[in-house]
C-alpha cells in the first residue's frame, strides 16, 4: 500500500519512475548519476518499485570494464492504465499498459453544446465499461487519466471551463471519478497529453525544447522547456488556437473574433469544403462521401489532397498559411529544437505539413530556423493516450 511510504519516499520513487520512463531502459548506476542519488538509495527504491510491479530487470549487457550491467525498465505485463479523451464529437477511452501499448479501445459519440450532466453521464458510462473490461486482464489498474481541452486545474482535478459543453463550470471531475470507481484520477490538458506522448513514446525522446501542436476539432499546443511541460501560472499555457489570426474574422467559441481556430480547425476546413461543393466545385472528395456532404470526413480531404485534388489543397493551403504564420511567431519566441504537428487534420497529410513547414521556415529568424526540425506522423494515430498514461504513472505516488 502506498500509505506506508512517507512523502519523501513517494517523491523519490516518482522521480525514479519518471527517469525510467524517459530513458526506456537504464542501469541503476546511470540512474544514480542522473538523479544524483546514492547507489544504495537507488537500490532501495528500485526494489520497492519492483515489488509494486512497476518495473522489471531486463537483459544484462557487457560494459566497457568487462562487467555485465543489469538494466531496468517498465514492466508491461503487471498493470493497466485507463486513458480517456474528451473531444467535441466523441469520448474515447483505452486500456493501455505501462509501455504505451493500447490493449483495448472504445468510444461514445457526443455533440457540441451537450449539457454538462449528459457529458458527465457519458464519461462515467464509458469508464464503467473500461473498468469492467480491465478486470478481465487480471492486472493491477494504476489509475484513470482524463485528457480534455479548456481551463483545468490538474492539481485539484477541477475542470473550470469547457467551451464545448453547456453549463460547464468548476466541475470536480477528479472527485466524481474517484468516488465512482475507487481509483486514482488525474486530469491533463489534451495538448499537453500530446506533448507528453511524444516526449516519452514518440519523436520527442531526448529532446529538451520542443513544441507539440494538436490540430483537430480544437487547436492546442504543448510546450516542453528543459525537458518539462510548461503549463504557465494558472495551468493555461498553450492556447495556440486562440491567438489572433485574422481581422474582422468569425466569432470564436471563446468570445473573441478572428482566432486561429476559426480559420484552421477541422470544423472550418470541412465547412469550407462543403460550401465549395454546394456551389458546384468539382472535387474528388465527392466520390468518398457518395455526394452526401453531411458524410464528409477529414480523412476524405486528406486522401484527395494527397492525390492532388485542387479544392482540398486550396483549403489546406489557406489553413496551413495561417498556422504557419502563427507558428513562426511562436518559434521566434521559444527557439525550439523541434516542432511536432499531430492530430486528425495533419496526420498522414503531407501537403498540409509541407505548406506549414514552408511558411514557418520562411518567416522564422535564420538562426532559429536553421537548426529547427519539423515533424508530423505519416499515420493516423492518437498519441495523446500514451501521454495521459504517462501522467498516471509518474503522478501515481502523489495520490
Amino acid at each position: 500500500m502506498l500509505s506506508e511510504y512517507s512523502p519523501i519516499q513517494k517523491s523519490r520513487m516518482s522521480t525514479i519512475l519518471k527517469c525510467i520512463l524517459n530513458n526506456k531502459r537504464i542501469t541503476r548506476t546511470r540512474l544514480a548519476e542522473i538523479l544524483r542519488l546514492s547507489p544504495s538509495s537507488i537500490v532501495k527504491y528500485t526494489k520497492i518499485l519492483m515489488d509494486l510491479g512497476l518495473i522489471q530487470e531486463t537483459d544484462r549487457e557487457m560494459s566497457t570494464g568487462g562487467r555485465r550491467s543489469t538494466f531496468i525498465e517498465l514492466n508491461p505485463a503487471v498493470g493497466i492504465n485507463i486513458a480517456v479523451i474528451l473531444d467535441v464529437s466523441r469520448i474515447k477511452g483505452v486500456l493501455i499498459n505501462t509501455t504505451g501499448e493500447v490493449l483495448s479501445e472504445r468510444s461514445l459519440p457526443v455533440s457540441f453544446g451537450i449539457e454538462k450532466d449528459a457529458l458527465i453521464g457519458a464519461l462515467l458510462q464509458l469508464l464503467d465499461g473500461l473498468v469492467a473490461e480491465a478486470s478481465g486482464f487480471d492486472r493491477k489498474v494504476f489509475g484513470i487519466g482524463v485528457g480534455m481541452g479548456g481551463y483545468i486545474d490538474p492539481e485539484r482535478g477541477v475542470s473550470h471551463e469547457y467551451l464545448f459543453a453547456r453549463n460547464w463550470y468548476d466541475v470536480p471531475l477528479k472527485e466524481l471519478i474517484e468516488r465512482s470507481f475507487d481509483l486514482p484520477c488525474f486530469l491533463v490538458n489534451d495538448a499537453n497529453a500530446c506533448a507528453l506522448g511524444e516526449k516519452y513514446y514518440g519523436c520527442g525522446l531526448g529532446i529538451e525544447h520542443f513544441l507539440c501542436v494538436w490540430l483537430g476539432e480544437g487547436i492546442g499546443m504543448g510546450i516542453v522547456v528543459n525537458g518539462e511541460i510548461y503549463t504557465g501560472g494558472s495551468h493555461y499555457a498553450g492556447e495556440f488556437g486562440h491567438t489572433h489570426a485574422v481581422d474582422s474574422g468569425q466569432l470564436c467559441f471563446c468570445g473573441h473574433t478572428g482566432c486561429l481556430e476559426t480559420v484552421s480547425s477541422m470544423q472550418y476546413i470541412l465547412s469550407t469544403v462543403r460550401d465549395g461543393l454546394g456551389q458546384g466545385v468539382n472535387s474528388e472528395v465527392l466520390k468518398y462521401c457518395d455526394s452526401d456532404f453531411s458524410r464528409l470526413r477529414i480523412e476524405h480531404l486528406i486522401t484527395a489532397s494527397n492525390n492532388g485534388d485542387r479544392l482540398a489543397r486550396n483549403v489546406f493551403q489557406q489553413a496551413g498559411g495561417h498556422l504557419g504564420e502563427k507558428l513562426a511567431d511562436i518559434a521566434n519566441v521559444f527557439n525550439p529544437q523541434m516542432i511536432v504537428l499531430r492530430g486528425p487534420i495533419i496526420d498522414a497529410n503531407r501537403f498540409l505539413f509541407e505548406t506549414i513547414e514552408r511558411v514557418v521556415m520562411n518567416l522564422t529568424l535564420r538562426q532559429i530556423a536553421k537548426p529547427l526540425k519539423m515533424v508530423f506522423s505519416e499515420q493516423q494515430s492518437d498519441i495523446r493516450v500514451q501521454g495521459i498514461s504517462s501522467v498516471v504513472l509518474h503522478d501515481y505516488f502523489t495520490h
